[in-house]
């Protein structure tokens, strides 16, 4: 009788790696995130990581003008492990692709990066002059199961770096929370600014009203309706349908931001309002979603109310245009625009 155990579970999730590797070889042969999604994934997710939550792992990490395809965070946020992936059958000894990793692997001062196409796994502890060769390699298809299993779960395993997995969704949470009041902070003071720059004894009275003319858009911003795909990029600057410039750090904090000032400006809103993702997810609520799932708390008409952030890069503005139809018409000085790399 086969026992049943952890690291047993590992390996039949590991043969399922091997039998859908030969079922969809010609489309994972051809696709980088068909191989993600099906051969490399399903190992992160045994291995206790929540690919969903930023907090833990970022996809299509930025780092030293290029983009890592996993960056693996310990619970203080800093990166402890880079995964370079690649279509299935890639050519892993590939100079240019070594060249990259030990680029990385400086920028971001990390030691442990693994570069894989789903099959092979290649495991680089320590970069030095000369030696291109990785400290240890391991063939789904090949070697036994057990023996890959055993040795990821010693250095791949997210129990290493979050010893308690219930910090994980508290962390997500404390610092969504954080960076969007930063970002409210941010946005009072860009407000202010014109008037605080003035002498008050020469403001007029109508100084206090809301203009009615058209911004210009700067030309550094590009139109949020005009992003047709943001993965991979980061915000810096945002630009309120008022005229107002924000600073942002991600995509989230757009969606947040766009929920705010139409929150702001609109005492009419149905709440719940659905999302534009299909209708099945409410944007704005009046209860908390659940566990592992990100959200901004607020307050609306006096209620306590939670903005649903749990959106890759695209659907953030997606919805962030969405939200932004329930603004009155007269306030819509301009349409809202990011700056982003």
């Amino acid at each position: 009788m086969r026992i049943k155990s952890p690291l047993a579970n590992f390996t039949d999730t590991l043969d399922q790696i091997k039998d859908s590797a030969e079922r969809y070889a010609e489309t994972l042969r051809e696709n980088e995130s068909a191989t993600r999604a099906v051969l490399i994934d399903p190992v992160l997710r045994v291995l206790g990581w929540d690919i969903a939550n930023p907090i833990m792992v970022e996809v299509e990490k930025a780092i030293d003008e290029g983009f890592v395809d996993y960056a693996l965070y310990s619970d203080n946020q800093e990166i402890q492990i880079i995964i370079e992936a690649k279509k299935l059958e890639t050519n892993l000894n590939n100079k240019k692709i070594f060249l990259a990793l030990v680029k990385y692997a400086f920028a971001a001062g990390v030691k442990d990066i693994f570069l894989t196409d789903g099959l092979i796994w290649y495991h680089f502890t320590d970069f030095s002059p000369g030696v291109q060769a990785p400290t240890k390699i391991l063939s789904i298809k090949d070697d036994d199961l057990v023996e890959i299993a055993s040795y990821l779960v010693q250095r791949l395993d997210a129990a290493r770096f979050w010893p308690e997995a219930k910090d994980v969704d508290e962390l997500a949470q404390q610092l969504n929370q954080l960076e969007g009041e930063v970002n409210g902070i941010q946005l009072e003071l860009a407000r202010l600014k014109p008037l605080l720059s003035l002498d008050k004894t020469t403001i007029p009275e109508t100084t206090l009203e809301i203009e009615k003319e058209h911004v210009e858009i700067p030309s550094e911003f590009i139109l949020l309706e005009n992003i047709e795909q943001a993965k991979g990029t980061k915000p810096t600057k945002l630009l309120l349908p008022d005229g107002t410039e924000v600073k942002v750090a991600t995509w989230t904090a757009v969606l947040i931001q766009c929920s705010k000032f139409t929150m702001e400006n609109n005492k009419d809103i149905p709440i719940p309002f659905k999302d534009t993702a299909g209708k099945k997810v409410d944007l704005i609520s009046v209860t908390r979603p659940p566990s592992g799932i990100t959200y901004f708390e607020t307050e609306y008409n006096g209620k306590v109310v939670f903005i649903y952030t749990n959106y890759d890069s695209n659907h953030c503005i997606k919805n962030a245009l969405h939200i932004l139809k329930q603004v009155p018409g007269d306030l819509m000085k301009t349409k809202p625009a990011v700056i982003f790399n």
